[in-house]
């Protein structure tokens, strides 16, 4: 059995996870963003116009979990020789979780938000989650470390709480409640045995973190969303 948690947090940062030095090769998400689309997501030229973006949609990748961890590890097309600094179980863990994604076994990042326009600022949560529930799953999975308010320590350098970085980057944060965090204690979050049953779970984690009051910024340097705000849409409170 692969463990596809392990391979989104390869796919996020290979070297955390891995504990190696260095920066090469780039890392997964920065050449395909949080929606393994390369140009044609999230990090493509409507929206966010990353330029480490390649022009590569991993999701149509073809072949199995050992076919896919093959391409990954030689190297093809704008995807760097991975097989350079991942063991062969890395590669396939990593694999796997392409493979999933792109099977729809686990969450897309299109079942959690849609892109918007950088005016509109990039993405929107999708409607449907229940933000009470969402505040029972803080409670029960992620209160220990974060806090009850999510303000216990601040994220990227003192910029934001958990709260605040939800209601600004929930297209990151979506994979890392799929995921974890690579190199630290922060394992998946979700329980779900479905691909359905997974995203409901982060759409109401994410729902919940909508709330400013009971997720402030608390100390963080970078200033909370507005009211109005559509990351949040009619979620915000």
């Amino acid at each position: 059995m692969y463990d596809t948690a392990h391979g989104g947090r390869l796919f996020d940062k290979w070297s955390a996870e891995t504990k190696q030095d260095g920066a090469s090769p780039e890392r997964l998400k920065n050449l395909f963003g949080w929606d393994l689309r390369g140009t044609a997501g999230m990090y493509g030229p409507s929206f966010m116009a990353k330029k480490t973006a390649v022009d590569l949609d991993l999701l149509t990748w073809q072949g199995d979990v050992g076919q896919v961890a093959d391409r990954l590890a030689r190297g093809e097309g704008p995807v760097p020789a991975y097989g350079a600094v991942l063991s062969r179980p890395q590669l396939e863990a990593l694999a796997s979780f392409v493979v999933a994604e792109r099977d729809g076994t686990l969450p897309r990042a299109d079942s959690i938000l849609t892109l918007a326009s950088p005016a509109a600022k990039d993405y929107a949560l999708r409607t449907g989650g229940n933000a009470a529930h969402g505040k029972e799953l803080f409670a029960a999975r992620c209160a220990n470390c974060h806090g009850a308010d999510g303000a216990q320590f601040l994220l990227d350098d003192g910029e934001y709480s958990l709260g605040s970085h939800a209601r600004q980057k929930a297209y990151e944060d979506w994979f890392k409640i799929l995921n974890g965090q690579p190199g630290t204690g922060m394992k998946r979050q979700v329980t779900g045995t479905t691909a359905g049953a997974m995203t409901q779970e982060i759409l109401d984690i994410l729902t919940a973190l909508c709330d400013r009051t009971a997720f402030p910024v608390g100390k963080a340097k970078k200033a909370d969303v507005a009211d109005g705000d559509p990351r949040c849409g009619a979620a915000l409170r």
